[in-house]
């Protein structure tokens, strides 16, 4: 039989181990895309970079990922998924092989955008592999919930996974554990595969690699000044300004570009429909209001010195959300629900759960008060991914749509960098702020200073130190306190500010489209006299 003639999957090939081998294609690329992001104590210590680093070095892999995705579509659709997968698994294990050998920042930062590029092959895959078992209009409902569940919860579960590792071995055996994941996926797809394309073959012609660079290096410059931003001062830096500069240029060339080529590498002219503009204004906003339990993770760890082990209820909740979320937003949309009210109840469990923390921030609290406001966030992130996507994906004509997913990732992406460049401002001034107020207040003249030095000297003293050991101690002890203070209450601002956000962003969808009826209502029945 010819090989056009023959399916992807070999004819003898059950469907739960069709499942069964996608998962565990696309667990390397997830495993290496959360691995920083979840254990970045542990990232910062072993490489010796600040945190803002590695912020950047994950938003350095996002970036590759988005850029290299319009070029991907054009290579999946050339080269066999076979060989293209031994391509990525390759490039993946020498990455990882390299990163856990080197200490050097630029080295690992390269590693890190090769890692963004290959991860683009394995999701483009294993995308078109789910597709491909989806023969029905349920199709992109269903392949959407399945692959982007899946991303949703790669962060807690690598951060579950991780945490047991360290706990018995050294950071870098992390990256050896990636590369044995990618064994039994390697070996079920070659396996249960036929070597055949996913399509006819499409000629490689005029591939935009310059657009390419255009495009990488204004979203990697876009994504280092959110990240260093706050720390740098903002546009007060030399570099900053000269980043800001070359980003713009590149950003203009970019789009002169675009406008300008029969076969450009992303269809800008998208932009000129209202809802699509909309809809990546959701997405960016999804983004930033889903991507605020960093704060939780490190109260937990911080302030109330949870081990990362006993944090597997915290992470399973918000896991167990996210499945739940998917499950119940999938079956709205394929009964046809209205994407405002699904929108509306996302958004509002994501408030709710902005609501809970704010009154959670405490110096005493356990983590079995976190499940619930755990478990809503998670049930708001899985229900609000694909009503969005479908929304942004139905806006355009069909034959633009092709498009459509490449740009929205692009504002997936700014809404993260938007996020972690939010966060990183309360992390650095607004608790500036309350440390300086925090300062003038608990100061000699207060009778409240005295006595909690002497509650810590107190303290001290029965531990068998002596009084100039125990008033020091209380001095330090002291210090620590009013720095876990201010840090608790930057964070309270920072739910504050989500709360706000969320309020309006809820007002807008639920009520917006009656406010713009009973506004033009008036428009369409004037008479003039």
């Amino acid at each position: 039989m010819s090989s056009i003639n023959l399916p992807l999957f070999k004819p003898w090939v059950p469907e739960w181990l069709i499942r069964t081998t996608i998962l565990l294609m696309l667990l390397p690329a997830l495993g290496v895309f959360a691995l920083y992001f979840s254990n970045g104590a542990e990232t910062t210590g072993y490489y010796g970079m600040e945190p803002a680093d590695m912020q950047y070095s994950v938003v350095l892999m996002y970036a590759a990922l988005v850029t290299f995705l319009p070029i991907d579509d054009r290579l999946v659709k050339y080269v066999k998924p076979r060989p293209y997968f031994l391509i990525a698994v390759a490039l993946n294990t020498l990455t990882c092989f390299v990163c856990a050998g080197t200490r050097n920042l630029s080295v690992f930062m390269i590693c890190r955008f090769v890692q963004g590029a290959v991860c683009a092959l394995f999701c483009s895959i294993c995308l078109h592999m789910i597709f491909s078992q989806l023969r029905s209009d349920r199709m992109r409902v269903i392949g959407y919930s399945v692959f982007y569940g899946t991303l949703q919860v790669s962060i807690p579960a690598c951060a579950f996974f991780c945490s047991w590792i360290l706990h018995y071995f050294e950071f870098n055996h992390l990256f050896y554990f990636v590369i044995l994941a990618e064994i039994p996926g390697l070996i079920l797809m070659l396996a249960i595969t036929n070597n055949v394309r996913f399509r006819k073959k499409f000629p490689l012609y005029q591939l935009d690699w310059a657009s390419y660079i255009l495009y990488t290096i204004l979203l990697c410059i876009a994504g280092y000044i959110l990240v260093y931003g706050q720390q740098l001062n903002w546009f007060s830096s030399p570099q900053l300004r000269w980043l800001l500069l070359i980003g713009l240029a590149s950003g203009l060339l970019f789009s002169l570009r675009q406008f300008s080529l029969k076969r450009p590498l992303l269809q800008l002219r998208l932009f000129r429909f209202a809802a699509f503009r909309n809809g990546l204004l959701l997405l960016i906003a999804y983004y930033t209001f889903k991507g605020t339990t960093g704060h939780v993770y490190a109260y937990l760890q911080g302030v109330l010195l949870i081990d990362p082990l006993n944090l597997t209820p915290v992470w399973t909740s918000n896991i167990a959300g996210v499945v739940m979320g998917m499950l119940v937003a999938s079956r709205l949309v394929l009964n046809q629900t209205d994407t405002r009210w699904i929108l509306g109840c996302g958004f509002l469990s994501l408030l709710l759960f902005h609501v809970c923390m704010y009154f959670l921030f405490s110096r005493q609290a356990n983590t079995n008060q976190f499940l619930l406001p755990m478990w809503i966030q998670g049930f708001g992130t899985g229900a609000l991914f694909v009503p969005i996507v479908m929304y942004v994906v139905a806006a355009v004509p069909a034959t633009m749509a092709g498009t459509v997913s490449f740009i929205g990732i692009a504002a997936r992406y700014a809404g993260f960098c938007g996020s972690i460049a939010f966060a990183n401002y309360f992390q650095l001034y607004a608790k500036s702020i309350h440390y300086n107020k925090f300062r003038e207040s608990f100061t000699g003249i207060n009778p409240m200073r005295e006595d909690v030095l002497e509650q810590f000297r107190q303290h001290f003293l029965a531990g068998g130190k002596d009084m100039a050991t125990a008033r020091q101690l209380a001095e330090g002890a002291a210090q620590h306190l009013m720095q876990e203070q201010t840090g608790l209450r930057a964070s309270m601002d920072y739910y504050a500010w989500m709360i706000i956000g969320l309020s309006v962003l809820i007002t807008v969808i639920v009520a917006g489209p009656w406010v713009k009826k009973q506004v033009l209502r008036p428009r369409r029945v004037f008479t003039p006299y």
